[in-house]
């Protein structure tokens, strides 16, 4: 059983992981207590904007296991376009996307940035390693020659803003260095993810100062691919 603590304290999955592992916590807890205990979880991955949409839902009166529905739909989009998108190709990667990885499978090569300072790159690498991919870990500082070695860069996100995304920190050179070499970097992001606004201030001072886990993209630097929910 997921508790709270778990939820707060994880600070290596992605977006669509503590979605789904909050949604199996509020399970644990009843039914006056959820928007409370949605609210804390907020409160601590603060970048998260699938955590304001579940919010949302759960004052809108939506049941878990519709709210699961939604969330596995979306994200079952976003590996289909994923995997349309790199067939046969190789492409360069930074942090770990549960969503991101599921659709890696169909990528000729993988080459994955081990992402500093939480190394969760080593993650993903393990994980389609597992899965018969073709996998080869980068330092970040070495992130010019997986992007030059690659057709195009694709990352997930922790949450898309009017302005451009936010996700794990390393992200921002990776997008840089794709600039530089006239490559493309692509973010796969659920509709859930979006929020109606611009990044901010209020944001900014968050990110760094919480060991410089996230950072923001400007949106000229990065093609969103997009999932809708119905």
């Amino acid at each position: 059983m997921v508790s709270l603590e778990d939820v707060i304290n994880d600070r290596r999955s992605g977006q669509s992981r503590i979605l789904r592992r909050t949604v199996e916590l509020l399970r644990s807890v009843e039914d006056d207590k959820r928007l409370e205990v949605c609210k804390r979880v907020m409160e601590v991955h603060k970048v998260m904007v699938g955590l304001r949409w579940l919010y949302k839902r759960l004052e809108e009166g939506a049941s878990l296991s519709e709210i699961e529905k939604e969330i596995e739909k979306a994200d079952e989009e976003s590996v289909k376009v994923l995997r349309d998108l790199v067939d046969g190709k190789t492409v360069v990667t930074i942090s770990r996307s549960h969503t991101l990885e599921k659709g890696l499978v169909n990528a000729s090569r993988v080459l994955i940035l081990e992402s500093s300072p939480a190394r969760e790159g080593i993650d993903m690498a393990r994980y389609l390693k597992g899965r018969g991919v073709e996998i080869h870990i980068f330092p970040d500082c070495a992130m010019g020659y997986a992007v030059k070695a690659s057709d195009f860069a694709v990352v997930g996100v922790d949450a898309v803003f009017k302005n451009g995304i936010i996700n794990k920190v390393g992200t921002l050179p990776l997008a840089l260095c794709c600039k530089h070499f006239s490559k493309k970097m692509y973010a796969i992001a659920q509709s859930y993810k979006f929020a109606d606004e611009e990044y901010g201030n209020e944001v900014q001072s968050y990110t760094f100062n919480e060991d410089l886990l996230f950072e923001f993209v400007p949106i000229s630097l990065v093609e969103v691919l997009t999932t809708f929910l119905s």
